[in-house]
């Protein structure tokens, strides 16, 4: 189980403002003021713990089915997107219950206070899982692997009804405070699970991705070649969700 500090992660103003609607342009600077008041709020109340664990991947009889472990998992996006990988890592990360508390008690006294705060959060567990991805992504690198994006359930043809198998193999109960209803809905709610995989660098070079990935993160562009590492995490997710008309699709 990995907690880090609150303060290790640097929330996105961007991303806050991009889930509260106002795309790429930038709120006037009262509202800056309250979400960045807000931020502070949410950043004071929260508790981040993870847990991750690696596991085999093999291919099952039918074209789209695989085992991740033991488990049997059927999903042509994700079998694309794990094409190649011998292994694969699941994780599951929270933010807490400590924003779930800010959002219920504005809702009673500040009904902009507690959309803020649903946007905050939804960036802040990205973030995380951001910084997580960089860890995994570092194992990898060291190992001769690449990191596939990673791929939660609920994305593509990845059926949520996973969301509990994953949370079995992980212990997230016992691990990090993790719970999911009957629907496969996870309590504390700024909660996810995800599965990234291992593959093979094959043609591509150590020195080369690394120089790949320094030039990502100086340059803030996403990675040329599919099969090497995205320093880009967060954008990647759309790419695999079918609901195109969504008002937070990154484009």
């Amino acid at each position: 189980m990995l907690s880090k500090s609150s303060k290790d992660i640097k929330i996105n103003n961007r991303e806050v403002y991009r889930y509260l609607g106002y795309g790429k342009n930038t709120p006037g600077e009262d509202m800056i003021a309250i979400i960045d008041s807000c931020i502070q709020d949410v950043i004071s109340h929260s508790e981040l713990r993870s847990t991750k664990e690696r596991f085999t991947l093999r291919a099952a009889e039918t074209e789209g089915e695989f085992y991740i472990g033991d488990l049997k998992i059927k999903s042509k996006a994700l079998a694309k997107n794990l094409k190649g990988c011998k292994e694969v890592y699941l994780f599951g990360a929270t933010i807490g219950v400590g924003i779930d508390r800010l959002i219920a008690r504005a809702v009673v006294t500040d009904v902009t206070k507690a959309a803020i705060y649903q946007a905050i959060g939804a960036a802040y567990i990205e973030d995380y899982c951001d910084y997580i991805n960089d860890e995994i992504d570092a194992i990898a690198c060291k190992e001769g692997f690449v990191t596939r994006p990673r791929f939660s359930p609920g994305y593509g043809d990845l059926s949520l009804d996973y969301q509990s198998d994953i949370a079995g193999l992980l212990n997230l109960p016992k691990n990090v405070g993790i719970s999911l209803s009957e629907s496969k809905i996870m309590s504390p709610s700024k909660s996810v699970t995800a599965i990234i995989g291992l593959k093979d660098i094959d043609e591509l070079s150590i020195d080369s991705m690394r120089k790949g990935n320094a030039m990502e993160k100086t340059l803030g562009e996403t990675n040329m070649n599919d099969d090497a590492n995205n320093s880009n995490h967060a954008s990647e997710k759309c790419r695999f969700c079918d609901k195109v008309n969504c008002q937070f699709r990154e484009k």
